[in-house]
């Protein structure tokens, strides 16, 4: 009866454990814009930058993601510092990211096309 016991509390405290677990990561919405040289009152001058690649890099590595549909991306990454880039060649503000361990941290962002 004690092994039964026992084995019990060893599958409870793998299922807990397994269920704890944190990404580390990004997640979050990029727009882009403007959209065009005049923005008009009651028009929105950005819209969400759709299947976009955004590129993480740090100490000479980097990895990517592309944007959904409707602009929002996930990314899973090693803690640190990242600098980003957008695959439009377009700047993106913010231009560096922290990433902390354990976290799946919100962080959106946004492309400036350069239309003025």
């Amino acid at each position: 009866m004690g092994a039964v016991i026992l084995t019990a509390l060893l599958t409870l405290t793998v299922a807990s454990q397994a269920g704890s677990s944190t990404t580390t990561g990004l997640r979050g919405h990029v727009t882009i814009g403007p959209l065009q040289p005049v923005c008009r009152p009651g028009t929105p001058c950005d819209g969400p930058a759709r299947h976009v690649s955004l590129r993480f890099s740090r100490g000479g590595r980097s990895t990517q993601t592309r944007t959904d549909a409707i602009g929002n991306y996930r990314i899973v990454l090693p803690a640190g510092t990242y600098v980003v880039r957008p695959g439009t060649g377009f700047s993106v503000r913010p231009g560096t990211v922290l990433v902390v361990r354990g976290r799946m941290r919100v962080v959106n962002f946004a492309i400036d096309t350069g239309i003025r």
